[in-house]
């Protein structure tokens, strides 16, 4: 009788480990780009606050994404240039070291010919701003998404998806539409 209970035990835990390989395989398919060579996407967080760098790199790792990230918006414009390969998508605070500071790392990016083409998610802590008009800026913020924190986890993958999506859609530079 107890060599039955240990093999149902052992039978158990072998589907369960059977079960997080294959879950961590599909999050993983679900964090490559669409349309191109399957590798993870890159998600640069750019934020002055720890707690919110640590939550997002969690969610988004736990989902196959690889994340990198900088404090303020001139080390994120350092990482933007200085890495072998540009990411995939930037997440990025408005108020950091100053108000605008991610307002104006956005317009940084935009004449950035290097940088122009990584779609930049815009996140804030200002409850209910949820449109560039809102900001004290009559500069176009060249923003594919906008988020308030506290950001739900669903909300950010789903975000994250949509635009890498859109991003995926686009012709590359140089490539006849």
């Amino acid at each position: 009788m107890l060599t039955l209970e240990i093999i149902g035990v052992l039978l158990l835990l072998v589907g369960v480990l059977i079960y997080a390989i294959v879950r961590g395989q599909l999050q993983k398919r679900a964090a490559v780009i669409p349309g191109q060579a399957e590798r993870a996407a890159r998600i640069l967080i750019v934020d002055d606050d720890p707690d919110f760098v640590k939550i997002t790199k969690k969610i988004l790792e736990t989902h196959g994404y690889e994340t990198e990230s900088a404090s303020n918006g001139a080390e994120g414009l350092k990482v933007m240039r200085s890495a072998p390969s540009k990411p995939d998508l930037v997440l990025l605070d408005i108020m950091m070291d100053y108000i605008t500071d991610g307002l104006d790392v956005s317009n940084a990016m935009q004449r950035d010919p290097n940088l122009k083409d990584i779609p930049v998610v815009m996140v804030t802590s200002l409850t209910g701003v949820k449109s560039q008009e809102l900001f004290p800026s009559d500069e176009h913020v060249a923003a594919i998404a906008w988020l308030s924190k506290p950001v739900s986890p669903e909300l950010l993958l789903q975000t994250v998806r949509t635009a890498l999506a859109r991003v995926s859609e686009v012709a590359p530079a140089g490539v006849p539409a």
